[in-house]
């Protein structure tokens, strides 16, 4: 057991230098190239500060739009959070599942981003067949691909009828970002759900029962 934690401490150490190095290079060359460090408030620093509220698919711009001023440190702390809070519990309950993991972390990052545009939801959902056979398990399907369906085709109508058209406010607009998100909760939290009831079954085995709910007891002829 020791050797064990051993390995997994030495991994997660090799794992964090080679993440610096690498992200430390990429700084680096950025600075060369443009020839100063502002690059970085315009890259990074603009999505913890969100200090552009152009419209986008997300949540941030529409309440940072309404709050008001004094307010905006706080809720940008509450609304940033949960870009981390989640990190530590998920990597402490799926250690020995580290891709369903990261699928995880990646659709949440897609959902709690500053500034998220559709491509974001994209790279979860090409790993979500991975766990296609946990998809009996599912309970919200029908759910979450009408909100998706919804999202999808009222989003832009309602996006044109604000910006180009005039007709409509941001209201409408924000209303089917809220739909688009909500359903990328559903998605998350019902995954989660099946993985880990998947998993329990695989563990402990199907309950059989008759019709009448009584447990049935196989025989071997």
């Amino acid at each position: 057991m020791p050797d064990e934690l051993d390995g997994r401490l030495l991994g997660s150490l090799k794992y964090l230098l080679w993440c610096s190095v690498w992200g430390g290079t990429i700084l680096f060359i950025s600075y060369r190239v443009t020839g100063s460090w502002d690059y970085l408030q315009a890259v990074y620093g603009i999505m913890l500060t969100v200090s552009d509220l152009t419209p986008n698919v997300g949540l941030f711009w529409y309440f940072f739009t309404e709050a008001f001023e004094h307010f905006r440190v706080f809720f940008l702390c509450v609304f940033q959070i949960n870009a981390f809070i989640y990190v530590l519990p998920l990597s402490v309950r799926f250690s020995d599942q580290p891709l369903f993991l990261t699928y995880i972390l990646l659709s949440l990052m897609a959902l709690f981003k500053s500034y998220p545009c559709v491509g974001d939801l994209t790279l979860p959902l090409a790993l979500l067949p991975l766990w296609s056979h946990t998809f009996s398990y599912l309970r919200y399907t029908l759910v979450v691909l009408t909100m998706f369906l919804v999202a999808s085709v009222l989003g832009p109508v309602l996006w044109y009828l604000w910006i180009h058209a005039g007709s409509a406010n941001a209201n409408f607009f924000f209303a089917m970002t809220l739909v688009y998100c909500l359903a990328q909760v559903f998605l998350i939290s019902d995954t989660i759900y099946a993985f880990l009831v998947y998993n329990y079954d695989l563990l402990h085995g199907l309950p059989r029962v008759d019709k009448d709910g009584k447990p049935i007891k196989l025989k071997l002829a």
